[in-house]
């Protein structure tokens, strides 16, 4: 759905009666957050590649995420990687930033100022390179446009509305919301909740099932049994 057909969608379930185009896709949105915000879904991982490391940087050289579009939250145990367009790369993993001094030399790990959307590598960096930062992304808002619509497959795009038009009867929490919705409708959300769901399983099953956690490389283990 677009936002308009979101919005027609929304008056329809809530008996005919419209709510304020303004208030409405603030509930929208919010809706949208909580979906978005209970796993890390598939469709909302990306992988950054704008930023570069020089083999001058310490763990006091700054590298800016503020220009990272709709940056969530890192993904992964090892969710930056510096790779010097060859065959080198360097993995790392994030510790915590109040402990920023501890970590200071240990290669391999970096730390980020949530405040100030800063990140900083630790130890020495081997080689220059571009940074492969993966991650997870708010999707983009929704609006009142007819280009506006949610990254998540249409036929889940009914679960905004009934979020949203429950959120404004007075729903304050999860429960609440779900509690506040007509039965039909909170029956209808928890199929298409359980199916996105199962989707996004499936999606990261699919990536995950030909893969051995334990080779080093891109080969599948030697003597290993694979089933499919």
């Amino acid at each position: 759905m677009t936002g308009p057909e979101l919005e027609t969608f929304c008056e329809e379930i809530n008996g005919g009666a419209s709510i304020g185009a303004t208030v409405l896709f603030q509930f929208i949105n919010l809706a949208k957050a909580m979906v978005e915000q209970t796993r890390p879904w598939v469709a909302l991982l990306y992988t950054d590649t704008s930023k570069t490391v020089a083999t001058g940087n310490t763990w006091q050289t700054a590298i800016d995420l503020s220009t990272v579009a709709r940056f969530n939250r890192f993904y992964g145990e090892t969710p930056i990687k510096v790779f010097d367009g060859n065959n080198s790369f360097q993995r790392y993993r994030q510790v915590p930033f109040n402990e920023r001094l501890l970590y200071r030399n240990t290669p391999g790990t970096f730390v980020y100022d949530e405040a100030n959307k800063t990140l900083y590598l630790n130890g020495t960096v081997q080689f220059a390179g571009t940074l492969y930062i993966d991650h997870i992304k708010d999707s983009p808002e929704i609006t009142n446009d007819d280009s506006s619509s949610w990254i998540f497959p249409s036929w889940a795009h009914p679960l905004l509305g009934f979020y949203a038009v429950a959120i404004n009867k007075g729903g304050v929490d999860y429960d609440d919301i779900n509690a506040r919705m007509a039965p039909e409708n909170r029956a209808q959300a928890k199929v298409i909740t359980d199916r996105l769901e199962w989707l996004d399983n499936e999606k990261q099953l699919q990536a995950q099932q030909n893969i051995d956690p334990y080779q080093s490389d891109d080969a599948w283990r030697p003597g290993a049994i694979y089933i499919s």
